[in-house]
């Protein structure tokens, strides 16, 4: 028997970062995407932050430097990160030292990412 879906939300595309990413640095831009990382990872975000990557306010990251993490990043409208949450796998919090790559990395993309207008 097969099902048939009627919801097609989960093939809709996430509102795009404000960021392209890097080679370390990924976007999840899918609940495909979302997934797939999940199955490598085994790391999963509450329902809550789930909702505010569909409205635009968090975006989820593939992290593919040491440790392999998923990274969760809130950021205002200057263009600044303002909570940056990364877990590796397993689901286990990144400890600082670890987290250090991860945070200079997602800061030095929104610093470049930033329209002229807010560049000071």
């Amino acid at each position: 028997m097969k099902l048939r879906i009627v919801d097609n939300t989960i093939y809709e595309k996430f509102p795009p970062p404000p960021i392209e990413g890097s080679e370390l640095l990924v976007p999840i831009r899918s609940w495909p995407e979302l997934f797939c990382e999940n199955l490598v990872t085994k790391v999963e975000f509450d329902e809550f932050w789930e909702k505010s990557v569909e409205e635009g306010v968090a975006y989820f990251f593939s992290w593919f430097g040491e440790p392999r993490a998923t990274v969760l990043v809130i950021w205002d409208e200057d263009y600044r990160p303002t909570h940056i949450e990364s877990r590796k796998i397993g689901g286990s919090f990144v400890y600082y030292q670890e987290a250090k790559p991860i945070q200079a990395e997602v800061e030095k993309l929104f610093r470049e990412a930033r329209p002229s207008s807010f560049a000071n």
